[in-house]
């Protein structure tokens, strides 16, 4: 469609011109134009910044913008040239119409090519007015184009001209190289809900905010970052403002790019020639690189800012000879991009995992299937030990189902755990067994689970575990742990297990401990991060009466307040980490 429009407009100016018009007039009609098309591209981000500003059409400002300016100098241009040519002048039958032909192209290209143009900056679904990139995993260096590139020609033209004799001190061809990509790819996801404009602030640079990445980088499943010919990975720090929230909380790499000029040329940044760089991923630990399509969404709510400020350590592929110059956000932020330092100058790499991306209640642990005890699934607040069903109403109830078997009998204080190594067991009469089935999980548990009150300033999570032979002991080293973003490794704090005897009996063993180590001998020892560093108990054991555990949970205490990020769980006897199926990360807010 956007072919055959180019294909009607130019023969309508074709037309126009060659029934209607003189070669001089012809001439002047497309030399108004050109020059009309110059003020449009030179001022139309000006004029659409008031819009903006004053949230007036804030998503159609630059369109809007752009079709004015050139509409306005269009007709006072052809107004006064309308003037100028009056008088009627002509230079021989074939010539004229020749001239009014070629004329008449040249005018529908550039037209078209306009029409088109602004199309592409109007907040419109990726499809209009034609689909330049793929809709699933753009590639920047394979772009669709419409025929005879008509838009192509027009901002190619400009570029030409801003970055030439007419170029000031802000060419366009550096602010904007590949213009059409540029806004193709802002609007890419628009019909997700991804705004293409933001608040001007809405991105800050920081003083240090260019390195090369590091040799030993990888991805997440643990493989080196492949290179590029010709190009060199950088890491550049990028800040997003928290005012950003009210218009553009969700982004696509695809609208965050690098502008790069040759070195020579870095002198005058805002002059000259650039070209665009976008993206391949952002640092999610110092040395985990995680890769993203074009098309992927980032959406970063408050809990994601700190001091007001997002700052996200993203990775590009800068050609040799070129230097960054500046970064540019969705249609409307630019900032400008400090000169590059040695590795050894760089700043720590931050830790980035987004809160949209994580889960607060439960998450599935992929499998690991070279451990022989691995999470499936971890889990806290009200899904804390999602399917265990023992209800045990207060300390008294716990005292009267101890088996003899115990090894020590557990330690209230105020009907809460201090610490217990006890095994249960617990009968139910069939009455109540129908009662329970009627009642929700979380109302079965929550007596019990009211007496394992977490250290002050720590949550309780659970990882239901895949069930270990019956009867078998295992050492607290055995266990998984929890792997935090920050790199801080939580240990096990205790262990339930289940296993029924016949329809009516269920043996539980449970062992857990809430107090350091100043308190009780063996108990929990704390690290200078808030991590559990020695894990309680020293060793576990699990009932010999029984064939089979039906319930097997591992319970950790995770310092809160600071939304600290669970992103993986290492089984002990395997070297390799376990991530989560459907969540970047487990959040503890």
């Amino acid at each position: 469609m956007a072919g055959l429009l180019v294909v009607l407009i130019i023969a309508a100016c074709v037309a126009y011109l060659l029934l209607k018009s003189t070669l001089v007039k012809s001439f002047t009609v497309l030399i108004t134009a050109i020059s009309a098309i110059i003020i449009a591209f030179a001022f139309f981000e000006l004029l659409s910044n008031v819009f903006i500003g004053r949230n007036i059409l804030v998503l159609w400002a630059q369109s809007l913008s752009f079709t004015l300016l050139f509409v306005l100098a269009f007709a006072v241009l052809q107004t006064i040239t309308a003037q100028l040519t009056r008088q009627r002048f002509e230079l021989g039958l074939l010539l004229e119409r020749i001239g009014r032909v070629v004329c008449g192209i040249f005018l529908g290209l550039i037209l078209s090519g306009l029409f088109l143009t602004v199309f592409a900056m109007a907040p419109m679904p990726i499809k209009y007015p034609y689909q330049r990139f793929d809709q699933a995993n753009p590639n920047i260096e394979k772009p669709d184009k419409v025929l005879l590139n008509a838009d192509g020609f027009v901002t190619g033209c400009f570029g030409i001209i801003s970055s030439g004799s007419f170029s000031g001190k802000r060419s366009f061809a550096t602010l904007h190289p590949a213009f059409l990509d540029q806004v193709f790819l802002n609007r890419h996801q628009f019909a997700e809900n991804v705004s293409i404009i933001t608040i001007p602030e809405a991105i800050k640079i920081p003083k240090k905010a260019v390195w090369p990445a590091l040799d030993d980088i990888k991805d997440l499943d643990g493989r080196p970052i492949p290179s590029k010919s010709g190009h060199n990975l950088n890491i550049i720090r990028v800040g997003f403002s928290i005012k950003m929230l009210k218009k553009s909380p969700t982004f696509t790499l695809s609208q965050l790019r690098l502008i790069c000029k040759q070195k020579e040329d870095a002198k005058k940044p805002l002059a000259g020639k650039g070209i665009n760089i976008y993206p391949i991923g952002y640092l999610r630990t110092a040395t985990q690189l995680l890769t993203k399509r074009l098309s992927d969404q980032i959406e970063l709510k408050g809990a994601d800012f700190k001091s007001g400020l997002c700052e996200i350590d993203f990775a590009f592929y800068v050609p040799n000879g070129f230097i960054p110059v500046l970064v540019e956000f969705k249609q409307n932020s630019i900032d400008n991009v400090p000169t590059p330092v040695t590795p050894e100058q760089a700043p720590p790499p931050l830790i980035f995992i987004p809160v949209s991306e994580c889960t607060i209640t439960n998450a599935k642990v992929q499998p690991v299937g070279s451990a022989k005890i691995h999470g499936l699934e971890l889990t806290g607040g009200s899904e804390l030990l999602t399917g265990l069903t023992l209800l045990v109403a207060d300390a008294n109830q716990w005292q009267t189902i101890q088996t003899d078997k115990s090894i020590k009998p557990p330690e209230f204080q105020d009907e809460t755990f201090n610490y217990v190594r006890a095994e249960l067991k617990v009968e139910k009469p069939a009455e109540q067994q129908a009662q329970d089935k009627d009642k929700k999980s979380w109302q079965q548990r929550r007596a019990f689970l009211e007496m394992f009150k977490p250290l002050s300033g720590y949550k309780l999570l659970s990882l239901k575990c895949n069930n270990p032979s019956a009867g078998v002991g295992i050492t607290a080293e055995q266990l998984p742990t929890l792997i935090e973003a920050s790199g801080s490794v939580h240990h096990a704090v205790g262990i339930i297990a289940a296993a029924p005897i016949n329809e009516q009996t269920t043996i539980y063993e449970v062992d857990y401990c809430s107090l350091t180590t100043e308190e009780i001998e063996q108990g929990l020892t704390i690290a200078e991060d808030g991590s559990i560093a020695k894990p309680f108990p020293d060793n576990v054991w699990l009932p010999q009466e029984v064939q089979t555990i039906s319930e097997f949970y591992v319970l950790y205490l995770v310092k809160a307040g600071q939304n600290a990020i669970i992103s993986s769980v290492k089984p002990a006897d395997t070297q390799l980490t376990a991530d989560f199926e459907e969540h970047a990360g487990f959040l503890i807010k």
